[in-house]
């Protein structure tokens, strides 16, 4: 009796530590900046310089164009990283970490971020924002960009 009590508890101890949330932020910082694979639907590479960055995979906003049809620009004044098509626009204003897309304030669990000076933008703002068809492969850390248009908002 008192084997399965210790096993019970043994059992529930690693459950709770694997559900602990300090071990889950952890495990994700420990993958920051890890190099992410950016392929096409064809298996082709496509971009350099992909990270993780908290559990998320981020593209350099100046290779942005390499895979969709957006202006990028940069207003120094509101220090503002702007990305458009022509239905949508993001606003990511850096120093308050603010976020608009089509004029209106949002929350998004993924921001842009600015590492080593650059700035880079997660893959779930595109394909939230801009419905870009990307597909995410856990087990190579890859990003594929499928062929096709970006979904229509009608």
């Amino acid at each position: 009796m008192k084997l399965k009590k210790t096993a019970l508890i043994t059992f529930t101890l690693a459950v709770a530590l694997t559900l602990h949330p300090d071990f889950s932020v952890q495990a994700a910082a420990a993958v920051d900046n890890q190099a992410v694979n950016v392929i096409n639907a064809h298996g082709e590479s496509i971009l350099s310089g992909a990270i993780m960055h908290e559990g998320a995979s981020y593209i350099l906003a100046s290779q942005l164009h390499e895979v969709m049809d957006v202006e990028l620009s940069w207003e120094s004044t509101s220090h503002s990283v702007i990305i458009k098509d022509a239905r949508h626009q993001v606003n990511w204003y850096s120093i308050s970490d603010k976020l608009k897309v089509n004029g209106k304030d949002v929350t998004l669990t993924e921001k842009p971020i600015i590492k080593n000076k650059r700035t880079y933008v997660p893959i779930s703002l595109l394909k939230k924002v801009f419905h870009l068809p990307v597909s995410w492969d856990q087990p190579s850390k890859t990003v594929i960009f499928l062929d096709g248009n970006p979904a229509d908002d009608s």
